[in-house]
């Protein structure tokens, strides 16, 4: 019989989830805003990372609380920071899709190709959505990998364009593979705490 403590951190696990979802969210409204050069979508994207921060910093409240309430063993405490410290990440995720959500000119080119990595970041946070709701590994792993092909291509794609175009679009897939690689990083660190089968 799980104890109050697994309970309230499996609590927590689910609204990590929530929060990812937010965040899944976000960025494919940000990629959106990117092709369609849409700024009033861009807007909605920074309203969205003003909830997703609200939200990171009530986790982390959540997990302090958990650490002041409870006496916990020393594994509990590190799946306690663990949680503290996806929340944080996740946070900066969104932070991530207001960085792409900021007006710039994309050559209509490498649209698609953007679009491809776009979608490979999203179906990541959306699988680790689902590894923090329990759900088991649903491909976060596959869906990184890919985003990370998708990045190499668009890369490669910019440069054969004019320079400043390229620039910018370098500096985006970059982001775009900073988004992918927290999902990873995140998907590692959630197996001390996320439930399993829920």
């Amino acid at each position: 019989m799980p104890t109050a403590f697994q309970k309230e951190l499996g609590t927590l696990a689910h609204r990590l989830a929530d929060l990812c979802a937010l965040v899944a969210n976000a960025f494919e409204e940000a990629t959106r805003s990117v092709l369609e050069s849409d700024h009033t979508l861009g807007g909605r994207v920074r309203e969205d990372v003003a909830a997703i921060a609200a939200l990171g910093a009530a986790c982390e409240d959540q997990a302090c609380a958990l650490l002041a309430l409870h006496a916990p063993r020393e594994e509990d405490v590190k799946a306690v920071v663990a949680a503290a410290h996806t929340a944080a990440d996740l946070t900066r995720m969104g932070g991530l899709a207001r960085e792409v959500a900021e007006p710039r000119r994309v050559p209509v080119d490498v649209r698609p190709a953007l679009g491809r990595l776009g979608g490979h970041a999203v179906a990541a946070a959306r699988a680790l959505q689902g590894l923090l709701a329990g759900e088991g590994d649903a491909g976060v792993g596959d869906a990184v990998a890919l985003a990370v092909a998708a990045e190499r291509g668009l890369r490669e794609q910019a440069r054969e364009g004019g320079a400043a175009a390229a620039v910018d679009v370098v500096l985006l897939a970059a982001v775009y593979g900073r988004f992918a690689g927290m999902s990873a990083l995140i998907a590692r660190r959630a197996t001390r705490f996320a439930p399993v089968g829920a």
